[in-house]
Order: structure tokens, then C-alpha cells, then sequence
């Protein structure tokens, strides 16, 4: 074999693995949906996103079939009132961590098309800023359940 071939052929394998390394996607536990009462017409998916590489990572978008909006989301407090302020993206730190929950960040699901109870389960796709995605199939569970130390991450 032809020695530039060989060595054109290691070179190619060493930059797919990196490539492959660049495109690791933040590890995700603890995902959620809580019950919605009859005739909601939003929901929220919580959990955490954790980031091993040295590179921080983002959150740029999520996708679930069954809702007309899929949105990520920021809840503040503001001159005492409660709002939520879309985001574009959602930082996860180098060798850190980011949580989606109840009062902070989460993904929000807009407009179902049925009625989220518990027991059920939701695909929900992530997409990340280097390219990756993950499609995670989601529990709904009772608010409750998660909120009094049901959450295991």
C-alpha cells in the first residue's frame, strides 16, 4: 500500500475520533414532566444536563411531537411578580452542571394535543450548539411524586 494513502487513512481516523469527542453531547438525568390539570395548555419538561469536556455547551433548541411550540425557558421573579423569558440557549459550564427545574430553567412545552397525565411518556429531542442531539423518551409523573424527593438523579 502506498505509504501517503496509509498515512492519509491514520490522519483521517484520528480526526473522526476527535470529531467524535467534539460531538459528545451533555449527559442527562432526572428527566420529567409533571401532570398537567385538564385544559392546560403548557407543561414543562426538568432536568439535568451534566458536561464532562473541557469545551462549555449549550442548549439550543428542543423538539416533541404532540405540542405546536417547543421553547426553552428562564422563570424569574421580578418586582415581585413570576414570569418566564424565552432563552436562546441554555449554558452548560465545562466539567459542570446546569438543572432544568420547577422556579428556574426548563424546556416548555406549548399547546398539546392531548391532555399530559401521569404514567405517560413524552419523546423529547435536544439539540446541542456542537451539533449533537439526543432523543430522550420522557416520564410524566405527578408533581407531587417529583417535588417530596421522588427526583433520583
Amino acid at each position: 500500500m502506498n505509504p501517503v494513502i496509509k498515512k492519509s487513512g491514520w490522519l483521517a481516523a484520528v480526526w473522526l475520533m476527535g470529531l467524535g469527542n467534539a460531538l459528545a453531547a451533555p449527559a442527562i438525568s432526572g428527566a420529567w414532566i409533571p401532570e398537567q390539570p385538564p385544559g392546560a395548555m403548557a407543561s414543562a419538561v426538568f432536568l439535568t444536563m451534566k458536561n464532562t469536556s473541557d469545551q462549555p455547551e449549550a442548549l439550543v433548541r428542543a423538539t416533541a411531537p404532540g405540542f405546536k411550540e417547543v421553547q426553552l425557558h428562564r422563570s424569574i421573579e421580578e418586582n415581585g411578580m413570576h414570569k418566564m423569558i424565552e432563552q436562546k440557549e441554555i449554558q452548560v459550564p465545562a466539567h459542570g452542571e446546569t438543572l432544568l427545574a420547577p422556579g428556574g430553567y426548563h424546556i416548555m412545552l406549548i399547546g398539546p394535543e392531548q391532555a399530559i397525565k401521569a404514567g405517560m411518556t413524552i419523546p423529547v429531542t435536544l439539540y446541542f450548539a456542537d451539533g449533537s442531539h439526543e432523543t430522550l423518551t420522557v416520564p410524566v409523573k405527578k408533581r407531587a411524586e417529583m417535588m417530596n424527593g421522588g427526583m433520583q438523579h
